[in-house]
This record gives structure tokens, C-alpha cells and sequence, in this order.
């Protein structure tokens, strides 16, 4: 598998967790939580876990911070002739969820490591990518690990529509959702989110339909992820919670 298809499937297995909305919901970010998912490709085929989990970091201009890490990892029969491990690392901000650092690592076996690394100037609304530059963001972008977190801030109700630019790999995209109804998963009752994916540009080919279920309880968990991608439908399962 190419590097290029990996990273585009690591995009995936951090699943299109992606948004952007108001009021903020009660809810308050538990440093040592950890959340585990398994990865299924066709709905039945097992491609990978996936652990999300926050700790305390240094705070940052005066404001209280936190470390959202996310670690993807191939599954055990996959890693016989392919092993991979992809590491986002996400620093925000805990009044509004924001990052001003975010990494990305990616370890495929007999290779060196492919490292990116971006930080946010929140006041002049730039975004530097170590070796490529700066770019112009919208004020509020996030990357896709902060973005689900600020997601599970939120309010959600039926009908509210949920837009946030996302940046992934010096691109931003478009997320358009909608809170469509509830629905129980497992033995939690979720709300339903359907969104349209698109990059700024609006490339049909760097496009997707993602369907997210959030409990409706006070700690808003990630439950079910479906992404509909070029290559198949992907669909993360929440199996644990630290």
C-alpha cells in the first residue's frame, strides 16, 4: 500500500470526527480519559483499533491547555505484511477548545518516520506547516482530533445544523451536518449526525458522507462513525472507555 493511500485511510480511521457549533453543551473535557475503537472496512472486514485519549499539557498564553492524543494502528493480521501506526497529537486550548499545535506521525515499518507539524497564530489567523509555510485559516478551523472534541461541547438537538472548516494536511475542508433523530446503539441512546465532507475547493474526489452517533447523556461519547469513502464504507465502533 502506497504512502499516499495510508494517510488517506488514517484520515478515515480518526474518522471524519469533525465540527463546528453553538451553544456550548455542559460538558467538560476529563483529562485521562481514554476511548477505544475498532476499525471495520466493509462493515465486517477488521482493519485497525483506534485509541483517543486527553492528558494535561503546559498551558499556553495564560490559558489552560490539554493534550488530545490519537493513535491508529493496523490490525494483527494486516501488520503480518503491512505494519503501520499513525499518531495525531492535538494542543488546545481548554476555554474554547482551540489548537495552537498540532503533529502528525506516521510509522510504517522499514521506513523512517514521516512527521508533520502545524502551529496556529490565533491572533493573526495563520496556520504554519514546519517546511511548508503559512497559510490563511478561518478563525475558528480545528484539526479532526480537537474538532470532535469540541463537537461533544455542543448541544445537540433535532434539526440544529452543525458547519466547521477543518484543516488536514495544509487543506481545509467544508463540513456540512445536520442532527436528524436519535437512534440506540448498543446501550446508549445517540443523537444522529449526517455530514457532507468536501474539500474548500469542492474536488468530488476529496469528498465523503459520514454519519456520527453521540450519546445523549452529559459525556457526549463518539458511540458509531460511518464514513462512506471512494474506496468503501469505514465504520468505527466505540469498544471501551477509560
Amino acid at each position: 500500500m502506497k504512502k499516499r493511500k495510508w494517510l488517506l485511510l488514517c484520515a478515515i480511521l480518526m474518522a471524519g470526527l469533525l465540527w463546528f457549533s453553538d451553544p456550548m453543551h455542559a460538558f467538560a473535557i476529563e483529562k485521562g480519559e481514554r476511548l477505544q475503537y475498532g476499525v471495520k472496512f466493509l462493515y465486517v472486514l477488521p482493519v485497525g483499533n483506534v485509541s483517543i485519549g486527553t492528558e494535561a499539557a503546559p498551558g499556553h498564553q495564560d490559558n489552560k491547555a490539554f493534550l488530545i492524543k490519537c493513535t491508529a494502528k493496523t490490525a494483527s493480521w494486516i501488520s503480518l505484511l503491512f505494519k503501520a501506526e499513525a499518531v495525531l497529537n492535538s494542543y488546545v486550548t481548554e476555554d474554547k477548545m482551540l489548537p495552537y499545535k498540532f503533529e502528525q506521525i506516521l510509522k510504517i515499518a522499514g521506513k523512517p518516520d514521516d512527521i508533520r507539524r502545524a502551529t496556529y497564530d490565533r491572533g493573526q489567523n495563520i496556520m504554519e506547516a514546519e517546511g511548508k509555510g503559512k497559510k490563511k485559516v478561518p478563525a475558528d478551523v480545528r484539526d479532526p482530533i480537537s474538532a470532535m472534541y469540541y463537537l461533544r461541547a455542543q448541544d445537540l438537538k433535532e434539526g440544529a445544523e452543525i458547519k466547521q472548516v477543518v484543516n488536514s494536511n495544509q487543506s481545509n475542508y467544508i463540513f456540512d451536518s445536520r442532527v436528524t433523530g436519535k437512534k440506540k446503539v448498543g446501550k446508549f441512546n445517540c443523537w444522529i449526525v449526517d455530514a457532507k465532507v468536501r474539500r474548500e475547493n469542492k474536488s468530488m474526489y476529496h469528498s465523503m458522507d459520514v454519519v456520527f452517533y453521540i450519546s445523549d447523556d452529559v459525556r457526549h461519547l463518539p458511540v458509531l462513525i460511518k464514513a462512506n469513502t471512494k474506496v468503501g464504507p469505514v465504520t468505527l465502533t466505540l469498544k471501551g472507555v477509560q
